[in-house]
């Protein structure tokens, strides 16, 4: 008996100048470095610089986690404490480009900042980053988050 299991078809794009590929996991352009890309999918043709590649689920699982852990801005916010908004931290999501305001005191203790910090800037991983509020597309599992989202 023969088993199949799915698989996804994968289009990416070599860009030999950054030695990196693309590819869009989740909705969002994602850059993977060469190494990294070519050691889950060993497979491909290295000459073709836009193809396609069958993916299993645990390919494209594998490649997601070493997309968040090599793109720097998946999880790199600033932060500044705003007059304008009432002494709140207004805080921004660099990749997605999200802003929100956050109680300075809940802020604090989610990003483990100095209390004495009124801006700068933080890497948060993905669960910190939605107790915060940011709507990570594929990245939440928190249902609150997406509540507040409609409501917005």
């Amino acid at each position: 008996m023969k088993i199949i299991f799915p698989t996804y078809e994968l289009t990416y794009t070599c860009d030999r100048i950054a030695a990196s590929f693309i590819v869009t996991l989740n909705g969002i352009e994602r850059n993977i470095p060469n190494n990294l890309f070519l050691a889950v999918f060993p497979r491909i043709d290295r000459r073709n610089r836009i193809a396609s590649v069958e993916a299993s689920a645990a390919e494209l699982e594998a490649l997601s986690v070493i997309a968040d852990i090599s793109d720097p801005l998946s999880s790199l916010i600033t932060y500044e404490l705003s007059e304008r908004h009432g002494r709140n931290f207004v805080v921004t999501h660099m990749s997605s480009g999200q802003q929100l305001v956050c109680l300075p005191g809940a802020f604090r203790k989610i990003a483990g900042v100095s209390q004495r910090a009124v801006s700068g800037t933080a890497g948060l991983s993905a669960a910190k980053l939605a107790d915060i509020g940011f709507i990570i597309e594929g990245g939440n599992t928190n249902d609150r988050n997406y509540q507040y989202a409609n409501y917005a």
